[in-house]
């Protein structure tokens, strides 16, 4: 029997059986009929010297290598490949039909390289490819056909590249969900042969380009305002003019930008401007309702009183009120309303303040969008009545603080949306009453810490916590709450790299690589400046590392305290904070003090009864002698 034993696990080891870089370059584990090779960082420098298996999909890392060049013959034994990674490596150059053979692929990342071009065909073959990440390279040129036959493509990183300019029709056969273009040279995207064919994006990131604020970006702002009732899009600020930089295209408004927009066509010359562009990419006309009209019946038969000061396009679902740009100061402004909306706009107007009754006639609301305002206030339970609010949009303005109760009743939310604010503080409890709440954009604030349970009950898939002042961030209580997390944003914050970090570092290797997006740079000390987090061995952050298991023999989930030479009192006590659950060590140190006190009551007590008892024995000593004293004077 413990020969069959043997024979049977030296058949099952994927080292014993497959042998090759299995055995000599990488670390592999079969999982579920799949073979995961891990070969990052083992300076590896072709690419034919993998020898992997043929006869089962494969998930091969070659993260971190010294690649520099793929050929065509070399990659036809990765023919089984489902996921390939050749991040940071050397790579300068993809040969139209390098991937030709990897049929079965279905990610893809080639970010970190010194790819300059994107050629025609360079995708050949990836008929189910879904992910593609080709992020941080020096990419300038994309030809026309670069990802035409990409055809199940869902989500495409190009962030942090140098394109000025992407072709027409480029994405025309591509069913793009998730695009990612910050951090380029954009000056702007036209809507014919580009915006035209992403109509089903949900997200897409333009931020950090080089936006020309001028008549032909006028199609870009159009459709982002219409769009932003089903995706998320990024903030475009533009960079020229110089009257305009660094200000939020949606804060400009449409005859700033182009005195004559009424002469710019938005798809063919006999459409103008003043048209919404739907998902589904058809050009509705916007009726003129200045004169407080009816507005047209919708096909559901609903019947619709829209207000002077705003637009309401005719749907076939909902009511949709369109009130941007349109100088509003206060949401009374708006007037009184015959029927709720669904769904309404008011990004680019003066609104300073909500009060708490403002939306208590918006009760079919499932949509508010707020963003780019001057709001500084919000009353307590302001959005207390809009229980089938979905999304907020609070973004761009000037909030500073986060109440407990200003979320009160929001427990259908999903997306809440309050990046490019000064939000300093969040009071603890704030987000707790949004118990359905799947993304959080904080990012672009000023925030240096979250409070204890923030995250309670908080079902979040995507938190953004980019450009932000955090030094630290707790783990114990707060990120650790983070059950369903999918996506978190950390990059672009001060990261002082000592001893409070380790736990933070922890946390972020027990995620997994697609979960923490971006880079985690360290922005102090000085000697570690720039470094990557994740890349940093616990000893470099903390010197004399000591490391105490919560609970004995549970090796699983470990916690790390720190003690190191020259770590300050209070930061030693931040780490130990963070380590064990404040509850638990208040009442450690409770018990600390009354046994302290007990045993300082039993010391003085035992003290006096001896001192009594010696001055007693003194006194019948003396009583004896005076004793024998009057005997021998009688």
């Amino acid at each position: 029997t413990l020969i069959w034993k043997i024979i049977l696990r030296s058949l099952t080891c994927p080292k014993a059986l497959y042998g090759g870089a299995c055995k000599s370059l990488c670390t592999c584990e079969e999982k579920d009929g799949h073979l995961y090779m891990n070969c990052e960082d083992r300076n590896i420098s072709k690419i034919s010297d993998m020898k992997v298996p043929s006869d089962m999909p494969l998930h091969l890392n070659l993260y971190k290598n010294d690649l520099v060049e793929l050929l065509a013959e070399d990659m036809d034994a990765f023919k089984n490949a489902v996921t390939l990674h050749l991040g940071a490596n050397s790579i300068q150059e993809l040969e139209p039909g390098v991937f030709s053979a990897l049929g079965s692929l279905r990610k893809l990342h080639i970010n970190s390289n010194f790819l300059v071009m994107l050629k025609e065909d360079t995708f050949h073959g990836l008929v189910n490819l879904e992910y593609l990440q080709a992020d941080t390279n020096f990419i300038r040129v994309v030809e026309p056909g670069a990802f035409s036959k990409l055809v199940r493509l869902k989500v495409l990183i190009l962030n942090d590249n140098s394109i000025e300019f992407l072709p027409s029709n480029i994405f025309r056969f591509v069913p793009l969900t998730h695009l990612d273009l910050r951090g380029n040279k954009l000056q702007t995207l036209p809507y014919v042969g580009f915006l035209e064919h992403i109509g089903r994006i949900m997200e897409l990131l333009l931020e950090d380009n080089n936006w020309m604020c001028n008549c032909e970006i006028l199609h870009l702002k159009v459709w982002i305002e219409n769009m932003r009732a089903q995706s998320s899009i990024g903030e475009v600020v533009c960079n020229r003019p110089e009257d305009l930089r660094g200000i939020s295209l949606a804060r400009v408004k449409r005859d700033l930008l182009c005195p004559s927009h009424a002469d710019i066509n938005l798809e063919e010359p006999s459409k103008s401007l003043d048209m919404v562009v739907t998902p589904s990419t058809k050009v509705v006309q916007i009726p003129n309702v200045n004169d407080g009209t009816k507005v047209p019946t919708p096909a559901n038969g609903l019947g619709t009183f829209c207000v002077p000061v705003c637009s309401c396009p005719p749907q076939s679902m909902g009511f949709l009120m369109h009130c941007e740009d349109r100088g509003i100061q206060r949401i009374s402004d708006i007037g009184i309303l015959e029927q709720s909306p669904t769904k309404l706009f008011l990004t680019g107007n003066m609104i300073q303040r909500l009060f708490k009754y403002d939306f208590v006639t918006y009760d079919s609301l499932e949509l508010l969008n707020l963003a780019n305002n001057q709001i500084d206030y919000i009353d307590n339970e302001t959005f207390l009545s809009l229980s089938n609010l979905k999304k907020l949009y609070l973004n761009g303005n000037r909030i500073e603080k986060i109440s407990a109760t200003m979320f009160l009743g929001l427990h259908n939310l999903e997306y809440l949306y309050l990046e490019h604010n000064v939000i300093k503080d969040i009071e603890a409890g704030s987000f707790n009453p949004l118990t359905n709440l799947k993304l959080l954009f904080l990012n672009n604030n000023l925030l240096n810490t979250l409070p204890a349970q923030i995250f309670r009950n908080v079902p979040l898939v995507r938190l953004n916590l980019r450009k932000n002042v955090f030094m630290h961030l707790p783990v114990s209580n707060v990120l650790d709450q983070l059950n369903y997390l999918e996506q978190i944003y950390l990059e672009d914050n001060p990261w002082d790299c000592t001893c409070d970090l380790v736990s933070l570092k922890q946390w972020v290797e027990k995620l997994s690589k697609d979960t923490v997006m971006g880079t985690i740079l360290c922005h102090t000390p000085q000697k570690l400046s720039t470094a990557e987090v994740r890349n940093l061995k616990h000893d470099v952050l903390c010197p004399g590392l000591v490391t105490y298991k919560s609970l004995p023999g549970d090796t699983k989930d470990a916690i790390v305290a720190t003690a190191a030479p020259g770590v300050s009192t209070s930061g030693f006590f931040r780490s130990l904070t963070e380590a064990v659950p404040l509850s638990v060590l208040i009442l450690c140190l409770l018990i600390l003090f009354l046994t302290f006190i007990f045993c300082a009551a039993g010391i003085i007590v035992f003290v006096l009864h001896r001192r009594r008892r010696q001055a007693k024995k003194k006194q019948n000593i003396c009583c004896a002698l005076c004793l024998m004293h009057s005997l021998y004077v009688w």
